[in-house]
């Protein structure tokens, strides 16, 4: 029978090395999908919360621990910039990750202004997204 049917933690299940929590606030469900797995095979991430709305996302932080916020800076009901400043407001610590399309350089800089660690263009590629995250990730 394996860990995940006895249902132990996740990072239980990776041994004794230290899992880094996410949090993914990204409204195309497909590019969530794809993102959450991704970052769940990899053995020091673990996705614990996403969401697809500005309010979905309030709703799952005030649930879920985690060490970083990746936030798309586009969502249906808001702009992502405003969860950060929230975020950062509630905990300077947390470390932030603004996930874009676009190219545009005043709204990367809005992104930092209100508090983003990093910004990260989703066409670079899981690799950047990754480095990205892990970037800014506190040390365990």
């Amino acid at each position: 029978m394996t860990s995940e049917l006895l249902g132990e933690p996740q990072s239980q299940r990776r041994g004794e090395r230290q899992i880094t929590r996410v949090i993914l606030v990204e409204d195309h469900a497909a590019f969530r999908d794809a993102l959450t797995s991704l970052l769940n095979m990899q053995p020091d991430l673990e996705v614990v919360g996403h969401a697809g709305s500005l309010a979905e996302g309030r709703a799952a932080l005030a649930l879920e621990e985690v060490d970083v916020a990746v936030v798309d800076v586009f969502l249906p009901d808001g702009n992502g910039v405003e969860l950060v400043r929230e975020l950062r407001q509630a905990d300077p610590h947390l470390p932030i990750v603004i996930l874009t399309a676009g190219l545009d350089p005043e709204l990367h800089a809005l992104a930092l202004e209100a508090g983003a660690d990093e910004v990260c263009l989703k066409a670079t590629g899981i690799e950047e997204i990754l480095k990205a995250i892990r970037g800014v990730a506190p040390d365990h």
